[in-house]
């Protein structure tokens, strides 16, 4: 039997980080035989330090992580023992310091010989067609350094969305950023179910974009976003005040311009949310290429 591929993925404890990390490695489990290792990191120089003390542990092939407390880390790491090191994002040091950076396409960076550009950010989420047709989901976020928020504007796309649909089940969940404001305001709302993020397990968002008939999800949350239309299930956009054109927007305009979704304004005009023929699925594509560019990890 062929040795496993022996992974390092470096962990920063952000939920949203290990999503993308784990999104590729299992995508390369799905291809070769993977034993991987969940390494926390704490902090650029306590991650750096951590890795160099790690003497026991055997010696990666691959070492994967993204957010910034996990760079240098991964740069000590890969040299340290000869290993192949992979970033998931736009790294805050220099691109050329790693192997290879999968950088979401929004970002716009400049091509290179070491940069992999994908569809938005790297997730788990699988095609599923065990759907509930009476099921609607909506993932809210909140305001940001690239949006604002109007908790008004948005009960009134949720009552427009409710009262189009009567007779399914909405659920309505927040995020971290959600304002408690709007959170009350929805547990005041007739005909939506509100749940609280804090109540909420690791698991409860993949289950139900697993199984919804329809996911509507506010602009601002590009990442779930992304999660939804990976999942295969019909997505639509709510609108939410931006601050400027920046990449947030732009990952979204991705998405409706591929068809993978559809905004307010489109639903306005008679188009409804409809599943993806081909589901977006950056992570397998990803782990293949990656296996292309080193055969020998295979």
């Amino acid at each position: 039997m062929a040795s496993a591929l022996l992974i390092w993925r470096l962990c920063d404890g952000r939920r949203g980080h290990d999503n993308q990390s784990l999104g590729l490695v299992e995508a390369l489990a799905r291809t070769v035989h993977v034993d991987c290792e969940a390494i926390p990191v704490s902090g650029a120089i306590g991650g750096a330090l951590g890795v160099l003390a790690a003497r026991a542990r055997p010696r990666p092939a691959l070492v994967v992580g993204a957010g910034h407390a996990t760079h240098l880390a991964l740069i000590v790491a890969a040299r340290r023992h000869r290993a192949r090191s992979v970033v998931l994002m736009n790294p805050s040091l220099p691109r050329r310091l790693f192997d290879l950076c999968i950088v979401p396409r929004h970002d716009q960076v400049r091509s290179a010989d070491n940069v992999l550009t994908s569809l938005g950010a790297l997730n788990r989420m699988r095609p599923s067609t065990a759907r509930d047709p009476h099921a609607a989901l909506v993932l809210l976020g909140g305001p940001s350094r690239h949006h604002g928020w109007d908790d008004a504007a948005m009960l009134a796309q949720l009552r427009a969305l409710a009262t189009s649909q009567p007779a399914l089940r909405w659920v309505v969940a927040g995020s971290p950023r959600t304002p408690a404001s709007m959170m009350a305001a929805l547990q005041a709302t007739g005909g939506v179910s509100a749940v609280r993020f804090e109540h909420t397990a690791p698991q409860w968002l993949p289950a139900q974009l697993a199984q919804a008939g329809v996911v509507w999800v506010s602009e601002d949350s590009v990442s779930m976003a992304y999660e939804a239309v990976s999942s295969g299930a019909p997505t639509g956009v709510l609108e939410v005040p931006a601050h400027g054109h920046g990449r947030v927007r732009a990952a979204t305009r991705a998405l409706l311009e591929a068809g993978l979704a559809i905004d307010m304004a489109q639903w306005r005009s008679g188009a409804r949310p409809r599943a993806p023929e081909h589901p977006l699925q950056e992570a397998d594509r990803c782990a293949r290429a990656l296996l292309d560019r080193w055969p020998e990890l295979a």
